[in-house]
């Protein structure tokens, strides 16, 4: 049962919804105005809260909901906007709305809205609680979870990178933008980067997958948490960059970072204080930051959703990585690498032809560096052939060869977890790659038709190497 605040200075409004959730949540508190419900928030702590979108006051829904994420931005809010009011409802979102609804709303329409954000706070808190689970785990243990390939590449644009690496490296301060397609390493010459720093590299270095954290996780996660600073909340959370104090913090995916987050991480990149969730205290770290993205940044700051003080700020030293095609002297020494690597890891030793060979060299690799390692590691695994023959390629659906009965007899060869995860894995790929394309590559649209999270989907398309 949960605990739900109601804000509307419409006293009819307000009965109307109380009596519409009274028998599905524990409590219904109600507010006419922005100081009461103010007020209220500060003295309890609410599963969710429903605003009208216009209150009597200077201070109206927009300043309202501010406040609460600013505060408490696990909790979610449901904005109210008049009938019609496209423009309003941009508005609410932009100010940080979880949500918004029409004031011509039936009883079944808000019921699934209620429903399903109190659902994401509760997938929120329990990632908030893992996060803390993992924070012990590694203080505890000294756990390493992250496994890196080296950066590897012959081609004269991979040299200048690694020249490029080793003289920002002995820098230690400068923050540096990463940019390039999906696939080309980015992470890796970030990694290269803090490795290459004699000061950074004693301590650690952080990874922040910006799309695979929603929003209202994002501030906890970076700034970090006070106990009791929301429901569950039960021990005090270090963020990252408060944990990687004297290392360096690899954020990916810098052009999805939330607009309304922006300005915070700006003020810590320019003075390296902050203030977790919860908290009145400033704090400081000393972290590099390190950004990357595939997306064009100044066309953000162009449609304003980016700001442009912090994409200079950012942008200090800037590194392109071009796509594999445009260096196709790197797939030999790429190919060698990840052979080695798999044929140990697998246990399994693969031959291919010279016209094989030739034709890996040929190909474009859409998805770049990462498609080449998940298709030769799917070759390592279920690959029907001992000798590897041009025509068991498929590059096409990269991470594995076409479903026939050799491949079937060779996953039988595996025990039945295995097989069974292999083809989920090509399922998945298959089924992920043509909704993507159908999509034309904007992964919200394909979350919401597929009935999955765009954070889950993120993550699993980027395991795959799905080009987006």
């Amino acid at each position: 049962m949960k605990k739900i605040l109601i804000v509307d200075d419409e006293r009819t409004a307000r009965k109307g919804l109380y009596f519409i959730l009274k028998s599905a949540v524990r409590e219904v508190k109600e507010a006419d105005s922005y100081q009461q419900a103010k007020k209220m928030i500060e003295m309890n702590e609410f599963d969710l809260i429903i605003s009208d979108l216009h209150l009597p006051s200077a201070e109206n829904g927009l300043e309202l909901v501010r406040f609460i994420k600013q505060r408490y931005p696990l909790t979610p809010v449901l904005m109210i906007t008049a009938y019609g009011s496209v423009n309003s409802a941009v508005e609410a979102m932009k100010a940080g709305a979880d949500d918004y609804i029409t004031k011509d709303f039936s009883q079944e329409e808000i019921i699934i809205k209620i429903e399903r954000l109190l659902d994401t706070r509760k997938l929120w808190l329990s990632n908030i609680r893992l996060s803390e689970r993992v924070d012990d785990l590694q203080s505890k243990y000294a756990i390493n979870l992250v496994e890196s390939d080296p950066l590897i590449g012959e081609s004269q644009t991979m040299l200048d990178i690694l020249n490029l690496i080793a003289r920002i490296g002995r820098d230690n301060d400068s923050t540096v933008l990463i940019t390039g397609e999906s696939g080309t390493g980015k992470e890796l010459v970030a990694r290269s980067i803090h490795n290459a720093s004699p000061v950074r590299s004693k301590n650690k270095f952080v990874v922040v997958d910006i799309s695979s954290i929603p929003a209202t996780l994002l501030e906890s996660q970076l700034f970090g948490h006070e106990k009791g600073s929301f429901t569950n909340a039960l021990q005090k959370h270090s963020g990252f960059f408060e944990s990687a104090s004297g290392g360096t913090v690899f954020l990916d995916e810098i052009g999805d970072f939330p607009l309304e987050l922006q300005v915070k991480l700006l003020r810590f990149m320019q003075d390296k204080t902050f203030v977790p969730v919860g908290s009145d205290d400033y704090r400081t770290a000393d972290v590099r930051i390190i950004a990357a993205t595939n997306r064009d940044l100044k066309e953000l700051v162009k449609h304003s959703q980016f700001r442009e003080d912090l994409f200079y700020r950012l942008n200090v030293i800037n590194i392109f990585i071009p796509p594999l095609r445009e260096r196709k002297s790197d797939i030999p020494a790429l190919f060698d690498y990840y052979c080695t690597k798999y044929e140990t890891q697998k246990s399994r030793k693969l031959k291919f032809t010279p016209e094989t060979i030739q034709a890996i060299k040929d190909y474009n690799w859409p998805g770049n560096v990462r498609q080449l390692k998940n298709f030769l590691e799917s070759m390592y695994v279920i690959g029907p052939h001992e000798i590897v023959q041009k025509a068991d390629l498929n590059f096409d659906n990269t991470i594995q060869p076409k479903l026939n009965d050799d491949l079937l007899t060779s996953l039988i060869k595996l025990p039945l977890k295995n097989a069974k995860q292999k083809l989920i894995e090509q399922f998945e790929a298959l089924y992920l790659n043509h909704h993507l394309k159908t999509n034309n590559g904007n992964i919200s649209r394909l979350a919401d038709e597929v009935g999955e999270s765009r954070e889950g989907l993120s993550k699993k398309i980027k395991r795959y190497g799905i080009k987006t």
